[in-house]
């Protein structure tokens, strides 16, 4: 319809000849040159109420906000919609948008789809950043340069845990159209590590296993493949120590000889990969520690972009076989063998020399990374110059001055003024301060080669024990419980449990495990009969018992519901009265 639209109005061609030479209705086309018809429509019925030109900058901004990780939903693009087409003054709110116009709109922009989005923590939202990366990658190409690992990818490592569990993720299944299917499987249960680890030529270092429990036994390991080893923790998950040994006994003895160049080994920086001693060693070692920046192994790690991903579907669809072919469910002793064949097929070494190249490690390339990962983190930043700009626009303008767009207004404006408007809202929530910056260990070694003489000094100052201030004793019911060896006098006449079959002096030693001195309270706040805050019931008790209170009616004071009160229960509306006042 288009050539033959521009056939008619620019090579000067009759209708029905243009109409016949592109196979067109002669009366469709007719209506188009002569302006009764817009050349865009394309269906019969009612036009659109929005242009091709609104159309396009809604569908513009629906695409950023997902960009940025703020994606709306149906409603919301309904609601975004109304919003818009009352800002233009082309509706009001009597007569809104529906879903109808929704599938309408989604029908024509065939690039805009309802998708799941993947769930991303708003640290690693806000570390994605340009800056970041381009920092990262300076100070790697420093390394590498500085040891000469140009093109030595068999001497750039990358390690990383992975945690998995007998209770597997079925995979997808081949069923009837109406049936409600199931799948039978193990229960919940502890978490297993796997150490990972792999080089840029394509080495897969055999895994270690890290199981839950207290002491390692040879069956754990039963079906391992050639190389895999393992231990245990009272978690299973790896520490400092467990990390520390697995690069001593494992890592060298499968690294590839070397002949005294250094390795260069990439890692997060977990609390378990940084430490004095860890650096020490590894300095000894000739091996380099790099850490990536907090926040970014989703897209930076190379085993979690290119290996643990086909890991853990291997790893499901394995363990989906394995409880078919058993007649009990998935154990502890079946983890090994199924993880190791699991790992053999993930880590392979197209898959490990992908992941080094996506990431950008080797070769290095910092426009290797998905700049999709960045995107998000653009939300969180307004630049200062774009502040200032608007503070001198708003004082320049006055009163006078475009007011940004509300829910409602019915006010017409322009539609880049809307969507813009839009961004400029979410960007300066999204970038204001709340929390105070801490000195952490993560800001001395994010993106920072650990081994170097610098940042190694750092670590040790951070790590460097300091002593606590001293802090004035206050009384306070946080303080630590502690024994306090008090005289109490006994006297027959006060209220409370039978002295019957006790010493017969006048004074005895009672050991206390109270949270507040009652020296320190005050006499008002004390129990009238008893004259203590705690009574002596609650303060014997074996179990977590409390003491409850009930106030006279006539002077106000506070007496201990039950023996000091003489009664055990007082119901709303009732009048009570003190020993003293009856």
């Amino acid at each position: 319809m288009t050539n033959a639209y521009l056939a008619v109005k620019e090579m000067k061609q009759t209708v029905r000849g243009a109409a016949r030479q592109f196979g067109v209705p002669v009366r469709t086309l007719r209506d188009r040159t002569m302006g009764m018809v817009s050349v865009d429509t394309v269906k019969s019925g009612r036009a659109p109420i929005f242009s091709m030109e609104e159309e396009s900058r809604l569908a513009d901004h629906i695409k950023e906000m997902a960009q940025f990780g703020y994606g709306y939903t149906r409603k919301e693009v309904v609601d975004l919609a109304n919003d818009f087409v009352r800002s233009l003054g082309k509706r009001n709110r009597d007569n809104p948008l529906t879903l109808r116009w929704y599938q309408g709109f989604m029908s024509r922009w065939e690039e805009l789809r309802v998708v799941k989005p993947r769930a991303m923590e708003i640290q690693r939202a806000k570390a994605g950043n340009k800056e970041t990366v381009t920092s990262y990658f300076k100070e790697l190409q420093e390394v590498i340069h500085k040891n000469n690992l140009q093109d030595k990818p068999h001497l750039i490592f990358n390690v990383d845990e992975k945690g998995i569990q007998q209770h597997h993720s079925p995979p997808a299944v081949v069923a009837g159209r109406h049936l409600n299917v199931q799948e039978v499987m193990s229960q919940k249960s502890s978490t297993t590590t796997i150490l990972g680890c792999g080089s840029a030529a394509g080495t897969a270092i055999p895994p270690y296993f890290v199981f839950a429990g207290a002491r390692m036994r040879p069956e754990f390991l039963a079906g391992k493949s050639p190389g895999a080893d393992g231990t245990v923790s009272e978690t299973g998950w790896s520490n400092s120590t467990i990390f520390r040994k697995y690069l001593e006994e494992h890592f060298l003895k499968y690294a590839p000889g070397r002949g005294g160049e250094p390795i260069l080994l990439s890692l997060d920086g977990h609390k378990s990969h940084v430490s004095v001693g860890l650096v020490d060693w590894a300095r000894q070692h000739n091996i380099i520690l790099f850490i990536l920046p907090a926040h970014t192994s989703h897209f930076l790690q190379p085993l979690d972009v290119g290996c643990y991903g086909p890991f853990h579907r291997i790893y499901n669809n394995e363990c989906h076989k394995q409880t078919r072919a058993l007649s009990s469910v998935i154990s502890k002793y079946d983890i090994c063998s199924i993880a190791s064949r699991s790992y053999t097929k993930a880590l392979t070494m197209e898959n490990l020399q992908a992941a080094f190249r996506k990431t950008g490690i080797y070769p290095l390339n910092e426009n290797a990374v998905n700049r999709d990962y960045l995107l998000p983190s653009q939300a969180f930043q307004l630049q200062q110059e774009e502040i200032q700009s608007q503070e001198v626009q708003t004082t320049e303008d006055g009163d006078s001055g475009r007011i940004p767009l509300t829910q409602g207004q019915d006010t017409p404006t322009m539609a880049g003024d809307f969507f813009s408007d839009k961004i400029e809202n979410l960007k300066k929530i999204k970038s204001e301060k709340k929390a105070k910056s801490r000195n952490t260990l993560s800001k001395i070694t994010s993106g920072h080669c650990i081994t170097e003489e610098e940042v190694h000094k750092q670590i040790v100052e951070h790590q460097e024990p300091t002593c606590p201030k001293k802090r004035k004793s206050c009384p306070s019911k946080k303080q630590n419980k502690r024994k306090v060896s008090k005289k109490v006098e006994t006297d027959s006449q006060e209220a409370g449990p039978s002295t019957s079959g006790n010493h017969s002096s006048d004074t005895r030693t009672v050991l206390t495990d109270s949270d507040t001195d009652e020296e320190e309270i005050s006499e008002k706040d004390k129990c009238c009969v008893c004259k203590q805050f705690t009574p002596d019931e609650v303060r014997k008790s074996v179990f977590i018992s409390f003491a409850k209170w009930v106030q006279c009616d006539r002077c106000f004071h506070w007496v201990h519901l039950g023996d000091c009160a003489g009664r055990r229960v007082i119901r709303r509306g009732d009048v009570f009265l003190c020993p003293h006042c009856k």
